[in-house]
């Protein structure tokens, strides 16, 4: 629905105010606040780029299986194991040798409430193998929250930026870093959030050889499973297969979710994939926060069960029922995940036509692949926060790059998710309305 451009500046301003939130750190959940008000006060329709959940309707496969297992199952009643259903973990393990050429026993698949829960436990108990190594090294930008759990577990962080290092430099960085001996673990996304640069195989490889070499685990997270789109992993038991740190190294977190793969946010289930080694890696340290000096123990009775006790039964029934389709090549579960590709190629095109740059725009010298997120800059404004605020006058909205981590200020990132089709036209309206109201600096 295109309304005239810019909105009514009063009332925006009023509700920013209101909001009490800084701009410039704002999260998701704040900035998606601040929308919602705006769009209920002046009855307008947000082109809405700050909030990255799925845009596709989960498939009835999981649904299903869901209704089935409360109805005819009974489950309603009783308590999920604590490292999850058996059929569930065999399951995972065989997506992870069809789908990412692993071989895991299915005690090292251990279900969490979503990836969020996961990462969390991973830093709580990598953080605390050794008390000389407290400190979470990031690859930034990246998923907010992430550094937010290490700040709540009371650990120290510290970052490598994408922006400044790629291929070698990158490798050559994390060793540089890690022979100071504190860092716990290095965590990252790839496909990344929010940048959508994708990690090749020969950086995991060096990056692999260098963590283990300093005693480093790895917090891999592959939220985007599946969504590297120049790399099709979707036939079970064929190459090309995700790519994954696990293949190249031996102490290793790799958080599988279900939220954007299969379009199942919100049923809050993921898999965590435990290295067989750090499974059954000891330290006396673990012992007085987990009751265990057991790493994959510590992980399970530890941790989940004092934080969630289980990742409820229902949900578990829907994601095996996901996994064992794809697995049995019923579901082409890469295929729906392209749209998000198209999305992005039409939506950074309207951007860059109307004066905007993309950001962290190539990726090991080629041109950035078209995913979930891009990121963008304006001319002539020079802090995100300030871009953030001239954008939502125009019914427009994104985050910082400064509230992900990145070196780049000046930058916001865009999710394509809930914007389809039906709202391009209001999308380059309001963006052609910002470029004659605020002409690009040269």
């Amino acid at each position: 629905m295109v309304k005239e451009m810019p909105l009514d500046a009063t009332v925006v301003e009023r509700i920013i105010r209101r909001s009490g939130v800084d701009l410039k750190v704002a999260s998701i959940r704040e900035m998606n606040r601040i929308v919602n008000d705006i769009e209920k006060e002046l009855a307008i329709c947000f082109i809405r780029m700050e909030f990255g959940i799925p845009g596709l309707l989960t498939d009835p496969i999981a649904v299903e299986a869901e209704i089935d297992a409360l109805a005819n199952r009974r489950l309603g009643n009783r308590y999920a194991p604590f490292d999850g259903i058996p059929e569930l973990k065999e399951e995972a393990a065989l997506f992870a040798h069809n789908f990412m050429n692993l071989d895991l026993p299915p005690r090292c698949c251990v279900p969490t409430v979503g990836a969020m829960q996961g990462g969390f436990l991973a830093q709580a108990v990598a953080g605390r193998i050794d008390p000389r190594r407290d400190t979470i090294l990031f690859l930034e930008p990246s998923f907010p929250v992430n550094r937010q759990q290490t700040r709540f577990l009371g650990l120290k962080e510290d970052r490598i930026d994408f922006y400044d290092h790629r291929g070698d430099s990158l490798v050559s960085a994390l060793d540089k870093r890690l022979a100071r001996d504190d860092v716990a673990a290095v965590l990252w996304s790839s496909p990344n959030n929010p940048t959508w640069v994708i990690l090749s195989e020969k950086e995991l490889e060096g990056m692999g050889e260098v963590m283990d070499r300093h005693g480093v685990v790895a917090i891999e997270d592959l939220a985007y499973f599946g969504m590297d789109f120049r790399c099709d992993c979707g036939v079970p038991g064929k190459p090309p297969y995700q790519s994954t740190i696990a293949r190249y190294m031996k102490r290793y977190f790799v958080l599988l979710s279900a939220s954007k793969t299969f379009s199942y946010a919100g049923q809050r289930i993921a898999i965590t994939l435990i290295a067989p080694d750090l499974m059954e890696e000891t330290s006396p340290h673990l012992d007085r926060y987990f009751g265990t000096d057991r790493v994959g123990y510590a992980f399970v009775h530890g941790g989940i069960y004092p934080t969630t006790a289980s990742v409820p039964e229902g949900p578990q029934h829907g994601l095996l029922a996901l996994m064992k389709a794809a697995n049995e090549g019923r579901l082409s579960f890469t295929a729906p995940l392209k749209e998000y590709a198209r999305r992005a190629r039409i939506m950074k095109k309207l951007f860059v036509e109307n004066g905007f740059r993309i950001v962290y725009d190539t990726d090991l010298g080629e041109p950035l692949a078209d995913g979930f997120y891009f990121t963008f800059a304006y001319p002539g404004i020079d802090e995100g926060h300030v871009l953030v605020r001239k954008l939502l006058h125009y019914g427009i909205s994104a985050i910082t790059l400064d509230s992900a981590g990145s070196v780049r200020t000046e930058a916001l990132r865009g999710c394509v998710s809930l914007v389809d089709e039906s709202l391009f036209g209001d999308l380059e309206f309001r963006l052609k309305r910002f470029r004659e109201d605020h002409p690009p600096a040269r």
